[in-house]
């Protein structure tokens, strides 16, 4: 065609020197804008997150027949359901009404600690760093930080251990003031391609305006999973922290004997709910998020999540010789 002609008479038509420079700097500029030395969800020498564009789970087999039980079992009056769960290694994965925003709770504390775990990395705070219990920062609610005297000193590694292990609100807005404060959080929260999980307002948040959703919940944990947003080693003290959850009266009623889960609950007056990830015996592993909003501290709802892990833990970790047929009669259709 004419048009190619002419490009390739302009780059013959160069002085020598030119051609040499331009065939040199092309290469780069084209590094530049389709990859980067970074790996995805690592921060550079700038502090920049990158995050990859592609999920950090293959949603390769919509399993149906779970669906439809869990959908049976969460059909109740009053009470709505949000469910996300995925096997990562075999793309085996089931979802209702999981990408809405529901009431947070405490799970929001999750990508909190990621936040504290990003800026350790950093080297912007250290486990050692003493943080102040002030007057404005303590709330009611779980934990017992509450009742300590104004002006005690904790560090941030003991901060964030309570904050996690028994769900302590102050522990949490202590760590949240020493990141930056909320806004500061929920653009790091964004760029890391969540839409719906927001803080609103510090803890305790009883009226549940702070939000995220199941499939967030899961993303998020799918990219620490795969190594992203934080060090190995960060995520391996993150998995220690998440298994010593003192709450188990939710996602871990579910799990059968020797299943290890690393996860966090949320509970107030209008949604309770749990997630983690689940390793069986059998070397099954998924992650799971489940969240039920209901009237003023409806226990069904309770109820319902521990039923509900009970039916996916069951599904999702049968012995492998029946993981072949399983996926086979899972339906190929894409994430909704």
């Amino acid at each position: 065609p004419k048009g190619k002609r002419r490009r390739f008479r302009f780059f013959k038509h160069l002085p020598p020197g030119q051609r040499l420079l331009l065939y040199m700097v092309l290469p780069a500029l084209s590094g530049v804008v389709t990859s980067s030395s970074v790996p995805a969800g690592k921060s550079d020498a700038t502090g920049v997150i990158r995050v990859s564009n592609v999920e950090p789970f293959s949603l390769a087999y919509r399993m149906d027949v779970l669906e439809d039980e869990l959908r049976k079992a969460s059909d109740k009056k009053r009470l709505r359901a949000g469910v996300f769960a995925v096997e990562p290694k075999s793309g085996r994965y089931v979802e209702l009404d999981a990408r809405a925003p529901y009431s947070a709770a405490s799970i929001i504390k999750v990508p909190v600690f990621v936040s504290l775990l990003v800026a350790l990395d950093r080297g912007e705070l250290k486990p050692t760093d003493l943080l102040t219990i002030r007057q404005d920062l303590i709330t009611g609610g779980s934990g017992y930080l509450q009742w300590r005297p104004v002006d005690s000193k904790l560090s941030v590694k003991d901060t964030a251990e309570l904050m996690i292990v028994i769900s302590d609100n102050t522990a949490t807005n202590m760590l949240i003031d020493a990141l930056g404060g909320r806004e500061k959080l929920n653009n790091q929260f964004k760029s890391w391609g969540l839409k719906h999980t927001r803080l609103n307002n510090m803890l305790a948040d009883l009226e549940g305006t702070n939000t995220t959703s199941p499939f967030e919940l899961a993303y998020l944990m799918g990219r620490i999973d795969n190594g992203e947003l934080i060090s190995d080693q960060s995520r391996e003290w993150m998995y220690n922290v998440m298994k010593r959850t003192r709450t188990r009266t939710l996602l871990p009623q579910g799990i059968g004997p020797g299943a290890k889960i690393f996860h966090k609950t949320g509970d107030i007056g209008r949604m309770v709910g749990d997630a983690g990830i689940v390793e069986a015996p059998n070397g099954h592993r998924f992650i799971v998020a489940v969240q039920v909003e209901r009237p003023h501290n409806d226990r069904r709802a309770n109820e319902m999540i521990r039923s509900l892990s009970k039916l996916i833990y069951k599904s999702f970790c049968q012995d492998s010789a029946t993981d072949g047929s399983m996926i086979e009669s899972a339906t190929h259709s894409p994430a909704r």
